[in-house]
């Protein structure tokens, strides 16, 4: 199941990597929040495509999931501005140097799962994370 997830990662890696390229030539014309609207707006209508032909219908029950729902408006906020900076970062850095920046995202995703959800640390994880910050500092400088 392990090797799964790996594939199914690097994939998920190759195809959002793909996205960054596709976006800043977009963006030389379109502004951030237009460009967000564009492509959310086909995200959507493809998600409600894929979920009525792999998930059977669109079941979901709103009375069962209210603090799942809180939880992705927050998403959906936070991804908002996330995405913003990202489209905004396009026009001050050259993308690949702005893509190894959100190579922090392991960091910040391990605090982020230690407080939520009680994920633990470990010192490989540490010491893998120390490693990773020093690449990065060394690649962008």
């Amino acid at each position: 199941m392990k090797v799964i997830g790996i594939i199914v990662s690097v994939l998920s890696t190759i195809l959002y990597s793909l996205t960054y390229p596709l976006q800043k030539k977009v963006s030389l014309n379109i502004q951030p929040f237009t460009l967000m609207t564009i492509s959310m707006f086909f995200l959507t209508i493809m998600s409600l495509v894929l979920s009525l032909i792999f998930e059977k219908s669109f079941n979901f029950n709103f009375s069962q999931n209210k603090n799942g729902i809180l939880i992705l408006a927050l998403v959906g906020l936070i991804n908002v501005f996330a995405f913003w900076f990202l489209l905004t970062g396009y026009k001050y850095l050259p993308l690949w140097q702005e893509i190894m920046i959100t190579m922090l995202s392991p960091i910040f995703t391990a605090i982020f799962a230690y407080y939520i959800l009680g994920e633990s640390f470990s010192y490989k994880m540490i010491l893998g994370l120390l490693i990773m910050c020093t690449g990065l500092y060394v690649a962008v400088k």
